[in-house]
């Protein structure tokens, strides 16, 4: 494998100056260059996250002041594509602590978000505690793991029970997050539930891409939530806010899929450069010679770049939706955010498998071992292209051009 780390003869490199200027190079060269074994082997990624913690990945938005390294919304999103260029497995499990950390820098001031931002600044990870069901109807509301927290007066504390599955990341994680009905009151709550006694993860995750993410089931049996971690929800969003809250999930799921495309671009370059044999009508002797192969590398180079150009596009969208939060401006910034966030994964989930087929084409017969670890790519593009499919996104974009019609407010949107 060559150098990862410095450019394969243009502008193509795995680390970028904004992850290097963060102190991270080495510990994502190390990712890339282990990437292949822990495929094959499925190996979890635990030493390699535990890294990342420590070096401070998952507070990298935090201010300097507060422990983090004061990063932008953007420059956050350049780190984690380095990421998952090196391993999009590692960048995908991080998701659901980084947007933690986004909704928390939003209302600092709130106990529960504080509590967040306390953990996250120690260099701990969060996860979530909410269901995902295959059995939701259409326009339903995700169903809550722990449902129903009780006040156990014997131990001052509330206990609770649930089940997640699709628990992407929570093998890693330190804590969890949900919402959930307590008993005193009868209201709803959300809380922080730190890993101890009766939090189990099963790494029964089967999709054929994105292996190591850790997104097999969660269970919390009989957990203790201390009284302290229990708080009231978020106040009411002013009028006038912009009621599209999660679009940071769609775009970052996208990022991770730039990731692996340029990843395929780099490997593109080893792959070429290692062939030792032409075929018998091929027009040079040595396959990096062939004009036809030579052209292939330059066509997977053109459509990473454009794969890049686009997300890209779509992250400025959503810095600016972010710098308006709390203005005037907020609503159509944050819903213009939404519909490129929507546009860019449409073009990338489609652009992002073919670029995948183009780099077996040009290896040909020498890199369909399963010991190269290149089928990865398609495998982990469409297993990650599969949340929120782009066909539903394709109908709002043809919807709201021909009537107006507003996205979903929901996740992925």
């Amino acid at each position: 494998m060559s150098d990862l780390s410095t450019s394969a003869g243009g502008s193509l490199r795995l680390v970028s100056p904004i992850a290097a200027s963060f102190g991270l190079s080495a510990a994502l060269e190390h990712i890339a260059r282990t990437a292949v074994e822990r495929e094959i082997s499925r190996r979890l990624p635990r030493e390699e996250i535990a890294e990342l913690k420590a070096l401070g990945f998952g507070s990298l938005r935090l201010s300097k002041q507060a422990g983090g390294a004061g990063a932008s919304l953007s420059q956050l999103f350049s780190v984690a594509r380095d990421l998952a260029a090196a391993d999009s497995n590692i960048a995908h499990a991080f998701r659901n602590h980084l947007w933690q950390v986004e909704a928390a820098l939003r209302r600092p001031q709130h106990p529960f978000h504080a509590h967040v931002l306390a953990l996250t600044a120690a260099g701990k990870t969060i996860g979530l505690s909410f269901a995902d069901s295959d059995a939701i109807a259409a326009g339903a509301t995700p169903t809550r793991v722990l449902s129903r927290i009780e006040w156990d007066e014997a131990r001052q504390a509330y206990r609770g029970s649930g089940r997640k599955v699709y628990a992407t990341g929570n093998l890693y994680n330190d804590a969890f997050v949900g919402l959930a009905v307590e008993n005193r009151e009868n209201a709803t709550v959300q809380y922080v539930l730190d890993r101890g006694d009766g939090v189990e993860n099963e790494d029964d995750w089967a999709g054929f891409g994105q292996r190591l993410t850790g997104s097999g089931t969660a269970e919390f049996n009989a957990v203790t939530i201390p009284s302290h971690q229990v708080y009231p929800l978020d106040p009411p969003a002013r009028e006038g806010a912009a009621p599209w809250r999660f679009t940071f999930h769609q775009v970052y799921l996208t990022n991770c899929i730039a990731g692996v495309v340029r990843r395929i671009a780099l490997d593109a370059v080893d792959v070429l450069r290692a062939r030792g044999r032409n075929f018998y009508h091929g027009e040079a002797e040595r396959p990096a010679d062939e004009p036809v192969l030579q052209a292939q590398l330059g066509r997977i180079r053109a459509y990473a770049a454009a794969v890049e150009a686009t997300i890209e596009r779509a992250i400025a969208a959503l810095q600016t939706a972010w710098d308006a939060y709390g203005t005037e401006a907020e609503y159509e910034r944050v819903l213009a955010a939404s519909l490129s966030a929507a546009e860019a994964k449409v073009v990338i989930d489609d652009l992002a498998p073919q670029i995948a087929n183009w780099l077996i084409d040009l290896g040909s017969g020498s890199v369909v071992s399963q010991n190269s670890g290149l089928d990865r790519h398609w495998r982990n593009i469409k297993v990650i292209a599969s949340h929120n499919p782009r066909l539903y996104k394709e109908r709002l974009l043809g919807q709201n051009l021909l009537s107006g019609r507003l996205p979903p407010t929901g996740a992925f949107f």
